[in-house]
């Protein structure tokens, strides 16, 4: 019997019954994983996303190899090709338009094909992770990552994104090396709700149960991962 799964599937489903009372009108994301989807992100050919990724000077935020010096960018080197996939559909249909960042995204993907994004998708998801940075013991944090808070319906992170922070198929995001800033914005983005690409609202229902001091230190915590 597969623990982790099953008890992905037993959080994830207390979740959603709540997020059922908050559905919007307007779904949070446009992106189905159908078959046809599921077969578009495996054809991913990532020496045409190696030229996509120079053409799109994706690397003067990102980095060359999707990994970003910048705090105020993401790194997408070691990225699973499913997330890339589904944040890139996002930007592109309006969705994480929320910030002066997220409006340039949409500006600078809107002409890119699904080939494209799977494409360059590929080309990231073949780079290493980034190495981790900090240091400290992040007691509470790693209480998060591997048990969760059954009392406050918080879910492992590790049940989604991977033991080691790595990610996980089809669209949970790598999170090991990411920059502590870019993690603490992104959970007090989706605490506050003005980031809602988050499908039946979990990471919504999730940092809403964290505090800003469990906040701080699961992005700590997770940027120091070395998961290669």
């Amino acid at each position: 019997m597969d623990t982790g799964n099953n008890m992905k599937r037993i959080f994830l489903t207390a979740l959603f019954s709540l997020a059922a009372s908050a559905a919007l009108a307007e779904p949070s994301t446009n992106v189905a994983w159908t078959a046809d989807t599921l077969n578009l992100v495996r054809s991913g050919d990532a020496t045409r996303g190696a030229a996509l990724n120079d053409t799109l000077e994706c690397s003067s935020c990102h980095g060359a190899t999707g990994a970003s010096s910048n705090n105020t960018w993401p790194s997408l080197s070691g990225q699973p090709v499913g997330y890339m996939f589904k944040v890139i559909k996002d930007y592109q249909d309006g969705k994480l338009d929320n910030s002066h960042r997220g409006v340039l995204m949409t500006y600078i993907v809107e002409e890119m094909s699904d080939q494209d994004i799977v494409d360059i998708g590929a080309f990231f998801a073949a780079q290493s992770l980034p190495a981790g940075q900090g240091s400290g013991t992040f007691e509470a944090a790693s209480l998060l990552d591997t048990l969760g808070d059954p009392e406050r319906l918080i879910p492992p992170c590790s049940v989604c994104h991977g033991s080691n922070g790595q990610g996980d198929f089809p669209d949970y995001p790598a999170l090991a090396g990411q920059s502590p800033e870019y993690l603490a914005r992104a959970l007090h983005e989706f605490k506050s709700g003005t980031r809602r690409n988050d499908v039946y609202s979990r990471m919504r229902l999730i940092s809403a149960r964290l505090s800003d001091d469990e906040i701080t230190e699961l992005a700590a915590y997770f940027a120091a991962i070395d998961a290669e």
